[in-house]
């Protein structure tokens, strides 16, 4: 039995983070997540902090490893000394002698893919659960389900499958076979599949095929239990603890049921030993045990049912990749209620728009994989404190805030570097994230007024519409103006990330659409200019698209999914300013950040420095 099978059938909540950091210097100080005790040498440890569920403790004598702990702290220690094995390796060294001690702050560390709006391969999902395993996440939430496709092959009712009930990815869907293959998987590297048949919103596709089209009536409501005892018969209760039945979003005519229809697929959970999780805000499920926050801040104190956490930016479909740096070193999970109540937290990706490519465009235009390997350090360690006012925005280098970030951001690159990307084995997947706390920018209103300096992060945003306690700007118009100046060692021909538009990727460009015209960089008149010359924009895949078009997949609209756009920095003193009107919308953004390689493999351009005001001025 996992640790999360036991945990949600009663044990309690494991315990506070324990404030012990190695010293830099060697791979002992480039894991993720960070262990909460790393004793160098071969002095002896008190070990029993492996008490606590998941906890283990790792000793290292000779280059020889010793585990203690339980199957799922045993497990979590050899995926620490893969990582110690594998950045040792690649600085030419051993694994020093050492002893760590570890353990989860939180039961459930998850990440939810949604392939009911977009399939995606077995292969795909596969690459997603290992990436997981390796950086101690131990849930995999399926989201099967949604209106352009019911993806879960069913024996019972195979209509589902029929081809007019799916408006993309027409008939791919996952056998049964093919569930119980992922299931068995994700158990192997210790992490439970959640599924999700999501009911009664989001159904369009089962209406369709069943020719039901008001969920009110009757035979929906049998219809649906049924699929879900057909669902809980693919795997016993000891492998598949959790359903999760949504109730968000109910919103369209047909869609609107009676209580006793909730009643009844609530009851069909519970009569096959499953816990039952559904979404918060959303309809009432008796018997829901686990409920799924995810909009706004929803506060559940006064409500002593265990919560997992996916508000605000664990929502990375709406973030871009130089963003999750602040989301995972400021953003709290489980910030309310008692310990008993906080669960754990969740990624979700939520790609509601229709993708070209069956399985990396997923990954790619989310960040999928930085971001785990980002979160999982809060997901595991927990946060002290929460900083909404720097979810979008780094604290400036002078304040000590900053060195979380800078650490976080330091054992991630040696996690792309040394244990993701090896000589004899590239990483095969999109890793967008470029180092970005060496930058330094300026930001100036219309007026000349200086807004900020000294601002250390890829992205600045002037404003953000998720988070306006973090603004720069006090409104959502007006114009500014970024610059920075860079030293170069040398003439250097690199790339660049550039963009002055945030998309999410699930709303179809419409909250700050539409796609530039030919010949701009934003809807608004953005310019960028380097040493005085204007930077020409892309030429767009689909200029001035606007309005809502979900089924009009991105292509080239948001920087680190298009080719970087070349640049070349004189040696010396290089000057880059952008000129950022705005009105209204969803982001507020201006980014330029050079680097090497390509947008789904970059590296940082060595030996630059950067400055938010002429190196030379007084």
């Amino acid at each position: 039995m996992t640790h999360l099978t036991r945990t949600i059938f009663g044990l309690a909540a494991v315990g506070a983070v324990l404030a012990a950091r190695p010293a830099r210097g060697d791979c002992l100080d480039e894991l993720l997540p960070r262990p909460r005790l790393v004793q160098r040498g071969a002095a002896d440890v008190n070990a029993t902090h492996v008490a606590h569920a998941g906890g283990y403790t790792l000793t290292v004598r000779g280059g020889r490893p010793s585990v203690q702990g339980d199957a799922d702290g045993q497990r979590y220690a050899r995926a620490t000394w893969a990582q110690l094995r594998a950045l040792a390796a690649a600085d030419g060294a051993a694994v020093p002698d050492c002893t760590i001690v570890d353990w989860p702050q939180f039961a459930y560390r998850g990440l939810l893919l949604d392939c009911g709006r977009n399939y995606q391969s077995v292969a795909s999902i596969k690459d997603v659960i290992s990436m997981l395993a390796a950086y101690k996440f131990n849930v995999f939430h399926w989201h099967l389900t949604d209106n352009d496709g019911w993806r879960l092959e069913s024996k019972k009712h195979p209509e589902l499958q029929k081809t007019a009930a799916f408006t993309r990815q027409v008939g791919r869907f996952y056998t049964q076979a093919e569930f119980k293959d992922v299931l068995a998987y994700a158990k192997a590297r210790g992490v439970t599949v959640v599924p999700e048949l999501d009911m009664p919103g989001h159904t369009r596709a089962f209406r369709t095929a069943t020719g039901l089209g008001d969920l009110a009536d009757e035979r929906a409501k049998i219809l649906l239990g049924e699929l879900i005892d057909e669902l809980c018969t693919l795997a016993p209760a000891a492998d598949m603890p959790i359903i999760h039945l949504g109730t968000d979003e109910a919103r369209e005519r047909g869609e609107k049921v009676p209580q006793t229809h909730l009643d009844h697929w609530a009851g069909r959970v519970a009569a096959n030993g499953r816990r039952l999780m559904g979404w918060s805000p959303g309809l009432k499920l008796p018997g829901q045990s686990i409920k799924q926050l995810w909009m706004g801040a929803n506060d559940p104190r006064g409500d002593r049912t265990p919560y997992v956490d996916s508000q605000n930016s664990f929502y990375i479909n709406h973030v871009d990749p130089e963003e999750l740096l602040s989301v995972a070193a400021y953003q709290q999970p489980c910030r309310w209620g008692a310990a008993d109540e906080k669960l754990g937290a969740e990624i979700c990706v939520w790609h509601d728009d229709a993708i070209a490519d069956a399985d990396e465009d997923v990954v790619r235009m989310n960040a999928v994989y930085p971001a785990i390997a980002l979160l999982s350090d809060s997901f595991w360690c927990g946060r002290d404190t929460d900083e909404p006012s720097l979810y979008a925005r780094l604290p400036p280098p002078d304040d000590p805030r900053f060195a979380l970030a800078a650490d976080l951001e330091r054992r991630l690159v040696a996690q792309r570097d040394k244990v993701l990307t090896r000589p004899d084995r590239p990483f095969r997947h999109p890793f967008p994230y470029v180092a970005q706390t060496a930058l330094r920018w300026r930001l100036t209103d219309e007026r000349g007024q200086a807004l900020a300096t000294d601002i250390p992060q890829a992205t600045v945003y002037p404003r953000h519409f998720w988070f306006p306690a973090g603004a720069y700007v006090p409104s959502a118009d007006g114009v500014v103006t970024l610059e920075t100046w860079i030293t170069s060692p040398r003439d250097l021909a690199c790339g660049a990330w550039i963009g002055a538009t945030g998309f999410s990727r699930s709303d179809g460009r419409g909250r700050d659409g539409p796609t530039p015209r030919l010949g701009q960089w934003n809807k608004h008149g953005a310019t960028v200019e380097l040493n005085g010359v204007p930077v020409a924009p892309p030429r767009w895949a689909h200029p001035g698209v606007g309005g809502n078009p979900k089924e009009t997949p991105l292509a080239d609209e948001d920087y680190w999914y298009r080719a970087p756009t070349p640049i070349r920095l004189k040696k010396g003193v290089n000057h880059v300013k952008l000129t950022l009107p705005k009105r209204g919308g969803w982001k507020w953004i201006g980014t330029f950040t050079p680097l090497l390689g390509t947008s789904d493999h970059p590296r940082e351009v060595p030996d630059l420095v950067f400055s938010s005001a002429p190196p030379h001025a007084d």
